[in-house]
């Protein structure tokens, strides 16, 4: 690439927000965003386990609560005096078999996964509209997309994310607010530290994975900093699936089905 051609993904004078910091993709997006040049707020609900960065700024933030979001929002304007790219990243685990998912447990789910993305779109957006435009990328999953056995809560919050981003991004776009998502397939992450550290679960999600392994966090990075940046230009309520050809596949892959190529 030419010097001219790369200034596309630069970030630099951008201000973004980015939740679910504290998280192996939330904290690589941070790193990412600025790496190419942006101020970067932070939240998460907690602590961060990693550094985020020496110039990220750091707020615990509750994204099931508008009061949080708001003032996580109002922050980030008070010390960089506007928004112009939102990461609404932050996720929970969570699921049983359909017929023991309890109201509680569902509930709990949503209130993040779902209700949080809605949350954080709606106040960066509030003040998005009045400067003129903005970014707005939320994490969605492969599980958008297709169903699983024992996550009926996380499938559906993914699901909704799903949908709020295309809404979104048409209501969104006479204010010049562009809306995207990342679909992640399987990354190493604290998130799914309990599933890596078993071969007995991890093998049958490998073999469905056509590049025949999980995704390393920094590998998100590339991808947001082309959603956040110019680059981007004419893409809104677009999904960017990164999940190493699982979705392709469809759960078909010569470790999974070998016999495929020997009968046809």
């Amino acid at each position: 690439m030419t010097g001219d051609s790369l200034k596309v993904f630069d970030l630099t004078g951008k201000v973004a927000v980015v939740t679910g910091a504290a998280g192996g993709l939330g904290g690589a997006i941070c790193r990412g965003f600025e790496s190419a040049g942006a101020k970067v707020v932070a939240a998460d609900i907690q602590e961060p386990r990693s550094s985020l960065g020496p110039n990220v700024v750091f707020r615990k933030t509750d994204v099931s609560s508008r009061k949080d979001v708001d003032a996580l929002v109002e922050e980030a304007c008070r010390q960089f005096a506007r928004i112009d790219i939102m990461v609404a990243n932050a996720a929970i685990p969570g699921g049983a078999a359909a017929e023991k998912e309890t109201e509680e447990g569902f509930e709990k789910v949503m209130a993040v996964n779902a209700k949080g993305v809605f949350l954080c779109d709606q106040a960066a957006a509030q003040k998005m509209i009045p400067q003129g435009g903005g970014v707005i990328i939320n994490t969605a999953s492969v599980l958008s997309f297709i169903g699983h056995p024992t996550a009926l809560a996380y499938t559906a919050s993914k699901g909704a994310v799903l949908q709020m981003t295309r809404t979104f991004a048409i209501e969104w776009a006479k204010y010049h607010i562009r809306i995207n998502a990342i679909a992640p397939g399987f990354f190493r992450t604290p998130l799914n530290q309990g599933f890596l550290a078993s071969e007995e679960f991890m093998k049958p999600i490998i073999d469905k994975i056509p590049l025949g392994r999980i995704a390393e966090p920094e590998e998100i990075a590339g991808v947001a900093i082309f959603l956040a940046s110019d680059a981007s230009g004419f893409m809104t309520g677009s999904f960017v699936v990164v999940d190493g050809g699982e979705l392709a596949a469809g759960g078909y892959t010569d470790r999974v089905l070998p016999f495929i190529y020997d009968t046809v």
